[in-house]
């Protein structure tokens, strides 16, 4: 009888332990990092009232026979957590930072001999350093970064003359000083001002051999410009282009005279011959000036044979033809055209010519002059940019070198703090410059179900969690998210629903305990 009372009072323990659970869950729902908690039941020990057999299958046997249990109620089985990365909640602070992943951030007390080497598999679990989830990030009045419990944060250094973090060794993070933020301040100046002084020197000599080039063309263009004019003068090309408008003149006069009297033999046969006259003229300035514009069109000349007396005898017979019968237009038309063929043929350019030349030169001149204005002003950029390079580097020292010990010893100030998706911690300096502080570390472990919780966010690494793996974020385990902390993992629907049922199964377990005392009050009642 005492049995199914013992049951009850293990089902109110039971559920009072999961609704002690939910309790917790339901008060941390606005608590960073938090992740919920869930607990299972599992039934508690039986007693075997008439025990099993396996059965008799000879003469006279019986069948096997099932054993008969009673249970003792129930108990709490596993209470797991849910690790899954929990909403981002927006935050002012550029220290302010989460996991988005599994990986946790590493923090504690200050370690004897103030780092922690990570030859061994068990380092951190050894350590005494934790695991946390909250990245509520500040730094202390010595410089170092802590979190909002004072404990520090560990990560990797950063050696600012090699660039590198050192990544052997766990270190809690602290702020450079200001002398070492001098030397890098010194050191890019010095390396400002050798790039502006390369940029000079390579401005210089582009320079210098772009005004070389420049002579060079301005040479040739005077040599092809004089080739050209000796041609043009052996040719007597000026002389003929006179020549040939004193007879267009007259071949115009004449033909105006023939327009008086039409009929007048004298005044056609005068017309006639100033045409004649005119197109031998146009004919010869157009040979000599092709040997002027292409020596090589002479092979033209000679290839296409001309007979300029046949070409123009055509012409003028076909002059006359048209003029006595224009029914014979067509002639007169096949003649003229074979005459402008003839000087079409002799007006070919080619780009071997003297004229081509000459026109070549004058534009590689031309386009050298630009090219050499714009190598001078690219010379004058660059001595103003060393001229800054210098003014910036002689003040930045003398600013240094006048400041005084303390400030040297002193700690690096920076107004702003930004936090890579690597865990990279950059400051900016009131002036703008950058300067990485260090790195934050992040550590994983085997089963996350072996940590065991502490107060002030933190996770202690139980037996079976396995040993913490160091390692830099960015990947699939961890990216950090600065100007963003991590909320609870908490889904107020489902703790309630859970407590609804967790207060039910209460009620039912207490009805237990009252049904049972009611059957041994009947069971005492018995004996009046």
């Amino acid at each position: 009888m005492v049995r199914s009372m013992f049951a009850g009072v293990a089902g109110l323990r039971a559920h009072q332990a999961k609704m002690d659970v939910i309790g917790n869950n339901i008060a941390n729902v606005n608590t960073w990092g938090y992740k919920a908690a869930s607990m299972s039941f599992k039934d508690a020990m039986y007693q075997n009232t008439s025990s099993g057999s396996s059965g008799n299958t000879e003469t006279g046997g019986i069948g096997a026979v099932n054993a008969n249990q009673i249970g003792y109620g129930v108990t709490t089985g596993a209470i797991t957590y849910d690790f899954s990365t929990g909403s981002m909640s927006p935050s002012a602070s550029g220290l302010d930072c989460m996991i988005e992943g599994t990986g946790f951030f590493i923090v504690g007390p200050m370690l004897s001999g103030g780092s922690l080497s990570l030859e061994g598999d068990d380092a951190v679990k050894s350590s005494g350093l934790y695991l946390s989830r909250v990245g509520k990030f500040k730094v202390d009045t010595n410089g170092y970064l802590t979190d909002d419990s004072g404990s520090y944060v560990y990560g990797f250094s950063y050696d600012q003359d090699s660039g590198k973090f050192a990544t052997g060794s766990l270190v809690p993070l602290k702020l450079p000083a200001q002398s070492v933020l001098n030397k890098q301040k010194s050191q890019e100046n010095s390396d400002n001002v050798a790039i502006a002084k390369k940029a000079l020197d390579d401005a210089n000599v582009a320079y210098n051999n772009q005004s070389a080039s420049l002579s060079a063309a301005r040479q040739a263009y005077v040599t092809a410009l004089s080739n050209y004019e000796d041609k043009s003068k052996s040719l007597t090309i000026d002389e003929l282009e006179l020549e040939l408008t004193a007879k267009k003149t007259a071949m115009v006069t004449a033909y105006n005279a023939l327009q008086s009297d039409a009929t007048d033999a004298t005044l056609k046969k005068k017309y006639y011959d100033s045409v004649e006259d005119y197109e031998k003229s146009e004919y010869t300035l157009i040979q000599k000036k092709a040997e002027l514009i292409a020596p090589n069109a002479l092979d033209t000349l000679k290839a296409i044979q001309p007979d300029l007396d046949k070409y123009f005898t055509d012409y003028q017979d076909a002059l006359e033809a048209y003029r006595a019968d224009p029914t014979t237009k067509a002639d007169f038309d096949a003649a003229e055209s074979a005459l402008k063929d003839v000087k079409n043929k002799l007006s070919v350019l080619e780009d071997s010519s003297l004229q081509g030349i000459r026109d070549a030169a004058k534009i590689k001149v031309s386009t050298g002059e630009a090219t050499l204005e714009a190598a001078n002003n690219a010379v004058i950029k660059a001595k103003a940019n060393l001229v800054t390079a210098q003014t910036t580097a002689a003040s930045s020292n003398s600013g240094s070198s006048s400041s005084g010990s303390n400030t040297e010893d002193s700690l690096a100030e920076f107004s702003t703090y930004k936090i890579q998706t690597d865990g990279s911690i950059v400051g900016t300096t009131s002036n703008g410059n950058s300067v990485t502080i260090g790195k934050i570390a992040l550590g994983r472990v085997q089963n996350m179900g072996g940590l065991e919780k502490d107060s002030g966010y933190y996770y202690s690494v139980g037996a079976s969690a396995g040993n913490v793996s160091v390692f830099e974020g960015g990947g699939s385990d961890g990216v950090i998210r600065s100007n963003f902390l991590e909320m609870a993992k908490v889904d107020l629907a489902t703790e309630m629903t859970d407590m609804i049922t967790t207060q039910r199964g209460f009620q039912a377990n207490s009805k237990i305990i009252t049904v049972t005392d009611q059957m041994l009050e009947e069971l005492v009642n018995m004996k009046r």
